[in-house]
């Protein structure tokens, strides 16, 4: 079998994210399977390689996908979709509380939680009428088979594109992985890292620097509690700011550590020496960070947004991103349990990349056996 793999979002080369690492570890875990696999950026489709199937990743962007949809089809290539997508409207509440006085008004005599349960109800009525819903949503209908990374994740799109029973036919759930080579003996403290920067068992969080992320939440959130906290990945270029004021509260805080970037192989050691891996994002599918993390034996607090529960069940805790005290509460609780290998051994023997290319794989099968949508 011959395929075409297709990272609709234009940055993804510039800025590498969970989508990319998902494509590229199932690329190679699929070439390690006999499968042959072409990578193109979708702005690259000129000219088409000889292929049985072409695989799109993310849908947030939704007009470069549906270009690359249009492309591949008008060649007579069959597509699948990995949506990798969650709504972000809670986010976009948040935004909307903080700087638009309507809202904030509202906010303000009727409480928050009413008027958020209020936009959250406009937003998806409205929803149908935009452009890239619309285009979001024929992509979900139009390819042979959709890939998402959860049952959580189809469930989601079923309802919120109006997408109808049918769409739970063509959905085959995929869910994220590791790398399990780096995890199969138990990672120990890095004893290096102890030594450079001074610290252990202290709340650690992996991953690029962005208000969706959240880390100046979990900065305010633990601002008193006497821990360190570690944030390990480099500022996204496009939110400069927002990372120059992590930082100046972080100052302000003390005790808290920014690091650009470390090699990958280094992280399992961090993960072990790590009292707590926390990501309190406003959305999450469900964190390749945290599946390193449990995999690792650190406990794991992740946002109630997305799919983790659908990961890790009653194993890790959650929170949510909007509220100071549900991260605090959830970090205390993880830093008062023992560390537990239960939700260790669930990742190493449910979320591997051999594990995802098979399903994947059996999803192609089932691609090419199905009927274009008219």
């Amino acid at each position: 079998m011959r395929l075409l793999f297709i990272n609709s979002r234009p940055d993804a080369a510039r800025s590498p994210g969970g989508d990319t690492i998902q494509a590229q570890k199932t690329q190679a875990a699929l070439e390690s399977l006999g499968v042959h696999v072409e990578a193109r950026a979708a702005n690259d489709l000129d000219s088409l390689p000889a292929v049985d199937l072409a695989h799109i990743f993310n849908i947030q962007e939704p007009e470069p996908a549906w270009a690359a949809f249009q492309r591949l089809e008008g060649a007579g290539i069959p597509v699948v979709l990995s949506p990798i997508y969650w709504d972000m409207l809670a986010y976009w509440y948040e935004m909307a509380v903080q700087s638009v006085s309507l809202w904030k008004q509202m906010a303000r005599l009727l409480g928050k939680g009413t008027v958020k349960r209020i936009y959250l109800a406009w937003q998806r009525l409205k929803a149908p009428s935009k452009q890239d819903w619309q285009t979001q949503r024929r992509l979900l209908l139009h390819a042979r088979r959709a890939l998402p990374n959860s049952q959580s994740e189809t469930d989601l799109l079923q309802q919120f594109f109006r997408l109808g029973k049918d769409f739970q036919r063509k959905a085959d759930v995929v869910p994220n992985a590791i790398d399990t080579d780096l995890y199969e003996t138990q990672p120990a403290p890095s004893q290096e890292f102890e030594q450079q920067y001074g610290v252990r068992d202290f709340v650690l969080q992996v991953g690029t620097v962005n208000p969706v992320k959240n880390q100046l939440g979990l900065i305010e959130a633990l601002y008193d509690l006497p821990i360190s906290l570690v944030f390990i990945g480099p500022v996204q270029p496009a939110y400069l700011a927002y990372g120059e004021a992590c930082k100046a509260r972080a100052a302000q805080r003390g005790r808290v550590i920014f690091i650009d970037h470390l090699p990958h192989n280094q992280l399992p050691g961090i993960y072990a020496l790590a009292a707590v891996h926390a990501l309190p994002s406003w959305r999450e599918t469900p964190g390749l960070v945290s599946l390193e993390a449990a995999a690792a034996g650190c406990r794991v607090v992740s946002t109630s947004i997305g799919s983790p529960r659908d990961y890790f069940g009653d194993l890790a805790w959650y929170c949510y991103p909007d509220d100071p005290d549900s991260i605090r509460k959830a970090v205390e609780q993880a830093l008062k349990a023992p560390r537990s290998q239960e939700l260790r051994q669930r990742v190493l023997t449910e979320y591997t990349w051999q594990r995802a290319a098979q399903a994947t794989l059996s999803s192609y099968l089932q691609a090419l056996k199905a009927k274009p949508i008219a």
